[in-house]
């Protein structure tokens, strides 16, 4: 993301509007460094001006489709086993484990506050650290 480089950026295609509508989805760099969209780049249609704003990398996740990634996989392995070729998707399957172990992240709290805390306001400071998976995990996938 440094000034000048000639090296690729992806496309954050999720980025949305305030009104969180597929609609709404703006196509963006995900390393905005002001060149484009407006004076602060690509974050002035996401603000109602002022304000003083850095040059960022910027990314969004979508578990539920994570989800179905693995989903599917499971799938392609359940099919392979049956045809005698799981050697041809071990690769993809690997990549699949490894994305379940960061799905996981997930089911826990934004900040890994407590959940049971009874706190008003989410994520604020006044909301103890969580201290283990039983106070923390929600067992949603957020």
């Amino acid at each position: 993301c440094e000034d000048g480089t000639s090296t690729p950026s992806w496309i954050n295609s999720y980025q949305r509007g305030p009104e969180e509508s597929v609609w709404d989805t703006i196509p963006q760099p995900d390393c905005d460094m002001f060149k484009f969209g407006g004076p602060n780049g690509f974050l002035d249609l996401f603000n109602n001006g002022g304000g003083s704003f850095a040059k960022q990398y910027k990314y969004t996740d979508a578990p539920d489709a994570d989800a179905r990634m693995v989903q599917a996989a499971y799938w392609a392995d359940t099919f392979a086993k049956a045809q005698g070729k799981s050697s041809a998707i071990s690769a993809t399957l690997a990549k699949a484990a490894e994305l379940g172990d960061y799905l996981r992240y997930s089911m826990f709290d934004k900040y890994f506050k407590q959940i049971s805390a009874n706190c008003s306001q989410v994520g604020s400071v006044a909301c103890p650290a969580g201290t283990s998976k039983s106070n923390e995990d929600t067992y949603l996938l957020s």
